[in-house]
């Protein structure tokens, strides 16, 4: 699955099926105005899944280090968000500690695992968060964004129950991490 066909989704999910059409490339009226409102939804993709990946659903990364007693943040294929745990090639946990410049570990080879920001993505790219179900996920984040920039505050209130509910859905089945809901 390809974003643009997540944004078709939100775009139909925020009762714009003018918008919908015209990312599926069936309509061609008013294009100037409807390239905004797709760069608007793409802005709201973005978001959305920069929030599900940082605060619900860590996309996480396992690499092997040789380690001479700090692995530099540089050495990462990606940028680490938050180091998970450290592990030899046994599999036995290693005691670490995160700086400013790496991670501090033993000398020798250590595997690390870590969380990551999502990229930037185009219509063109392919979510990061791609197990079953998570079209919809994105899909419901991205229109509730959508609703809330448009300024359609009551769609939004809808949106953002359904999201939250899915949210918590996939927290549930995979293990994520959902805040306490609290009174204010």
């Amino acid at each position: 699955m390809r974003v643009k066909e997540i944004l078709i989704l939100a775009a139909e999910l925020a009762c714009r099926r003018d918008l919908a059409d015209y990312l599926a490339g069936k309509n061609g009226e008013d294009a100037s105005a409807r390239a905004r409102e797709e760069e608007m939804l793409l802005r709201c993709y973005n978001l959305a899944e920069n929030e599900i990946a940082l605060d619900y659903l860590p996309l996480r990364r396992e690499e092997c280090f040789e380690s001479d007693g700090c692995v530099p943040y540089a050495a990462f294929a990606e940028p680490p968000v938050e180091i998970l745990s450290v592990c030899d090639e046994a599999g036995r946990s290693l005691r670490f500690a995160a700086g400013e410049k790496g991670v501090r570990v033993r000398e020798g080879r250590a595997v690390i695992r870590y969380s990551v920001r999502p990229r930037v993505k185009g219509p063109g790219d392919r979510p990061e968060l791609s197990e079953k179900g998570d079209a919809r996920l994105l899909a419901l984040g991205t229109a509730c964004e959508y609703a809330l920039m448009s300024g359609n505050y009551d769609a939004a209130s809808l949106l953002d129950r359904r999201y939250r509910d899915a949210l918590a859905c996939a927290c549930r089945e995979r293990g994520g991490r959902l805040r306490m809901r609290r009174w204010v």
